[in-house]
Parts: C-alpha cells; structure tokens; sequence
C-alpha cells in the first residue's frame, strides 16, 4: 500500500469553469422553441427526462448533453434546430479553459506535497483535450477518465493505487459523483461548493463515512495540504 498522500481532484466546475456553458447553450434552446410557441416548461421538462433516460448509456459531457438536444428537437417536429445545436456543441467543446479561483496558483504546490490524481467522468477524447489545453497536465501523476462516479468506482481507485484510505481524499464540487460515493469507500473528501450545479448531481452530503471538508474556493487546499 501507498504511504504518500493522495488526493484524487475533480476536473470540470472545480479545476475549470463547465456547467455554466451547458446552461447558456440550454437557455437559448429554450428561446428558440419558446419563439415557435412551445411552452418553455414543456421543453424543460421533456430535455430532463431526456437527459436522464439517455445518461445511462450516453454518459457525460457535451456530446452526450447536445445529443439529448437533438432528440428532443426531433421529438417536437423542430429538427431545423439541428444545425444550430451541431454549432452549439463545438462551441462547448472548444471553449478556451476559464479556471476556478486560485487552481493555477495551487496546483504547483499541492504537487510538491501530494501524489495528485486527476478523476473525471465523461468522454476521454472530450475530458483529456481540456486537460491538454489547461496546461496543468505536467502537475498530476495520473489521469482517470471514467463513465461514472459510484462506489465501484472508489474501489477500483483504491486498488489500482494502493491507496490508503486515512490518507487519500476526494475533492470535488458535486456531493453525488464526488463526495458522497468516496465516503462510502471508505476516503477522505473536500467539497467545494459551485455556484451552479447540475440538477443531476444535486445530493445531500451523507452524514456517516470520513470526514469532509468544506473550503470556499481551491486555494483553501494549501491550508490543509500545503
């Protein structure tokens, strides 16, 4: 088993800015079907079923978000929407990287005491570009892409790595993919909230399992790991 500290980190809305993209793109989705006199609820409602049923098998990301688009455009007899939700997901996926407040500053320094572990959910094509155009790739000794965040998840980590779990934790900005599955593992976690979260990964912090920290933003960690 490892001795060093781990800390395995979120990537998207706690490294760099995301969700925020996906609500504008849903916004003015919105309009636009709203101009052709569907009621905006409707659309709303139809998008989050959508978004739910085709997540088990789609995963995250942009294109699974913006094929959920295409879909219910579809279902609503508005398919010449089509091209502009195409446009729409390459603007997400090219997105120049807007980071957290204090990431660049404390990555460098976490990196010098911990063995760093990047785990994000989502494709790896989409999640690993954005690694590539952060430029902070260099400051962890590894990267886990995966389909999705659960306990089964938090085990095989913890294998692969030879983690100790009195001395690993998970920080992150969604309580349901980052907090509460590792503290079922058994792991530390850090919760740093987001201004907006996804309806999807909205939860409780479970009150049993690990301690976890809440921080107001990621330059906070050198308090704690510094």
């Amino acid at each position: 088993m490892s001795t060093t500290r781990t800390l395995l980190i979120d990537a998207d809305d706690t490294l760099w800015e995301y969700n925020i993209y996906f609500e504008r793109v849903a916004t003015e989705y919105f309009e636009q079907l709203t101009k052709r006199g569907i009621a905006r609820s409707r659309v709303e409602k139809l998008l989050w079923d959508t978004e739910q049923r085709n997540v088990k098998t789609t995963g995250y990301g942009s294109k699974a978000f913006c094929q959920s688009l295409h879909q219910v455009a579809r279902e609503l007899n508005c398919a010449e929407m089509e091209p502009w939700v195409t446009e729409r997901e390459n603007w997400i996926g090219e997105h120049p990287i807007e980071f957290m407040p204090g990431v660049r500053e404390t990555l460098p320094l976490l990196h010098g005491k911990s063995r760093l572990i990047l785990v994000t959910k989502g494709r790896a094509d989409e999640q690993l570009g954005k690694l590539s155009r952060s430029r902070v790739g260099q400051y962890f000794h590894a990267t886990e892409v995966v389909f999705e965040k659960n306990l089964h998840t938090y085990r095989n980590l913890i294998t692969k790595y030879q983690l100790v779990p009195d001395i690993t934790w998970m920080i992150g900005n969604s309580p349901r993919s980052d907090i509460n599955p590792a503290k079922a593992a058994g792991l530390r976690t850090v919760f740093i909230p987001y201004h907006t979260t996804w309806q999807h990964e909205m939860e409780e912090i479970a009150l049993d399992g690990p301690e976890t920290i809440v921080l107001k933003d990621f330059s906070e960690l050198t308090g704690h790991f510094g």
